[in-house]
Parts: C-alpha cells; sequence; structure tokens
C-alpha cells in the first residue's frame, strides 16, 4: 500500500510538472509562431488545431494529476494524509475555471472572427481569407498568450507545492 501512495504521489507531481511546461511552452514558442504566419486566416486556422492539440494533451495530464493526488490523500494512512496533496491539486482546478471564466470568451473572439461581409456570404473560399480581420487575430492571440501564462503559472505553483510535499515526505 506504501509503494502505491508513493507511486501516485510521484505521477501527479510528474504531470503536474509536464503540464506546466505544455502550458508555458504554449504560451512562448506556438503562440509566437502561429502570429508569425503570412495571413489572419492562416493564424486563425492554425491557432484553432493548436488549440485542439492543447486540449487534447493537456486534459488527461490535468485529469490524471489531480485524481492520483487525490487517491493517494485518500489511501494514506491517517498520519499520512497531507494537505499538500489538496493544495497541489487545487491550481489544477483552478486554471479549468480561469479558461472557462477568461479564456473561452477570448478564444472565441479569435476563432470567430470575420467582418460582416464575409458572414452573409460576400465571396467564395479566397475572397474570406482577406476578411478576416488581422489586428483582432492577433490581439486575440496577444491576450491569450497573457492568460495562458497566467494557467501555466498557477498549474507550476501546484508543481512546486507537490515537490515541497514529497520532499517533506521523504525526510
Amino acid at each position: 500500500m506504501d509503494k502505491t501512495i508513493v507511486a501516485l504521489k510521484i505521477g501527479g507531481t510528474a504531470c503536474l510538472g509536464i503540464l506546466t511546461g505544455v502550458h508555458l511552452n504554449f504560451s512562448t514558442q506556438t503562440l509566437k509562431a502561429i502570429l508569425s504566419l503570412g495571413s489572419p486566416t492562416q493564424a486563425q486556422k492554425a491557432f484553432s488545431v493548436a488549440l485542439g492539440l492543447l486540449r487534447g494533451s493537456a486534459r488527461p495530464l490535468e485529469l490524471i494529476a489531480t485524481t492520483s493526488l487525490a487517491t493517494a490523500w485518500f489511501l494514506s494512512p491517517r498520519t499520512g494524509k497531507h494537505p499538500y496533496l489538496w493544495f497541489a491539486s487545487a491550481p489544477v482546478l483552478i486554471s479549468i475555471a480561469l479558461e472557462r471564466l477568461r479564456l473561452s470568451g477570448v478564444e472565441y473572439g479569435i476563432t470567430s472572427t470575420q467582418t460582416l461581409k464575409a458572414l452573409q456570404g460576400g465571396g467564395a473560399g479566397r475572397e474570406i481569407d482577406e476578411e478576416v480581420n488581422g489586428e483582432v487575430i492577433r490581439d486575440g492571440i496577444d491576450q491569450y498568450q497573457h492568460w495562458v501564462l497566467i494557467r501555466g503559472g498557477i498549474i507550476g505553483s501546484g508543481f512546486l507545492m507537490s515537490l515541497v510535499g514529497l520532499y517533506g515526505d521523504h525526510k
């Protein structure tokens, strides 16, 4: 039982570390690369694809980190039920709430930006490329980058708490 609890704690901590890296890499590297694309339509499409890939890798990590740390707490004996397991899980839940409350609106603004002419069907394919407002896309991605950095920092704080807690368990 003790080895299972240790494995859950280490697994949850590792997932928090990877999740922190994924968010910080997305905000510092991926979004910068998207902004360097040639047209706003390309940036808009690349953002949508990258966002889907981010969610595809982040959601399982969030689930594994939270459930493994919570399970470790539930399986621990009374003397081993350290609150750091909940304190390390809480930033993941806070970051999900931040995404729901703040990032979803910014994301919608980026992925649905077109001018009135494009929305009314004024032209086909190629002409719509020119109708996407580049300034709105750039501002939206900049704003999204800011909030994803904050989200990565929040998750990183949970990772640091978990590392300190593991160290404290070892001593």
